[in-house]
C-alpha cells in the first residue's frame, strides 16, 4: 500500500535527519515516487508528521500488549518494554523530537505530550500489577515512582552527545536495571537475576 509505504520511509528518514531538513522532494526520491503521489495521499508535511507519529504509537500500543500477553509475570514484562525503549532512544536522532517541538508545537503538544501521558499511565497500572503479584514493595507510591523515573529518563535521552558514548546495552543496563532493583522484592530480584542471565 503506497501510503503506509510513504508513512513507514518517512518516519525512517524524519528519525534520521530530522523533520525540518526532510522536504517532500527528498522523500519523494528516497521512493521514487513522484510528489504529487505523496500530496494525493498527505495535504502537507504536517499531516504526513502526524500520520509517522500515530503510527508509532499504534506500534508501542501493540508491542506492548503482545509483551503482557506472553510474559510470565509483570517484571520480565517491564523488562522488555525497557529495554525496547532503550534501543529505540540509543538509535534515533533526537533533532527529531526537537524539531517538532520548534517547528510543531500543537502537534507536539496533541500528539507527543498525549502519547507519553499514555505511557506513564501504562506504567503506573504495570507497577500496581507488580505490588499485587509480589514482584515490588508493597509501601512504593506508583505515581511518584513513573513520575521521576520518566523525567530521569527524558533527561537522559535529550544528551545525544552523551548517549552516543554508549550502547544501548549500557544504558539499558544502568538505568533500567538499576531503578527496578530498587523498587523490587527479594522475589522480583530474582526475576532480574534470571532475566540478565538469559539475555545477551
Amino acid at each position: 500500500m503506497v501510503k503506509q509505504r510513504i508513512i513507514e520511509e518517512a518516519s525512517e528518514l524524519f528519525g534520521r535527519s530530522g523533520v525540518k531538513k526532510i522536504t517532500m522532494d527528498d522523500l519523494a526520491r528516497h521512493l521514487g515516487i513522484s510528489k504529487r503521489t505523496i500530496y494525493e495521499n498527505f495535504k502537507d508535511k504536517e499531516e504526513l508528521l502526524i500520520a509517522c507519529i500515530d503510527a508509532f504509537h499504534e506500534n508501542s500500543r501493540a508491542f506492548t500488549e503482545k509483551v503482557f500477553l506472553e510474559a510470565d509475570n509483570v517484571a520480565d514484562a517491564i523488562l522488555v518494554i525497557l529495554r525496547k525503549d532503550a534501543e529505540q532512544a540509543s538509535q534515533r536522532q533526537f533533532n527529531m523530537i526537537e524539531d517538532i517541538r520548534k517547528y510543531y508545537p500543537q502537534v507536539y503538544k496533541e500528539r507527543l505530550t498525549s502519547f507519553q501521558k499514555d505511557k506513564n499511565h501504562e506504567f503506573e497500572q504495570m507497577l500496581k500489577r507488580g505490588i499485587k503479584e509480589g514482584v515490588f514493595r508493597e509501601n512504593l507510591n506508583p505515581e511518584i515512582i513513573v513520575h521521576f523515573f520518566c523525567n530521569q529518563a527524558e533527561n537522559i535521552v535529550h544528551h545525544e552527545t552523551f548517549l552516543s558514548r554508549f550502547s544501548r546495552i549500557e544504558i539499558f543496563e544502568n538505568l533500567a536495571i538499576t531503578f527496578l532493583r530498587g523498587i523490587c522484592t527479594s522475589k522480583g530480584l530474582e526475576i532480574i537475576n534470571r532475566y540478565k542471565n538469559q539475555v545477551p
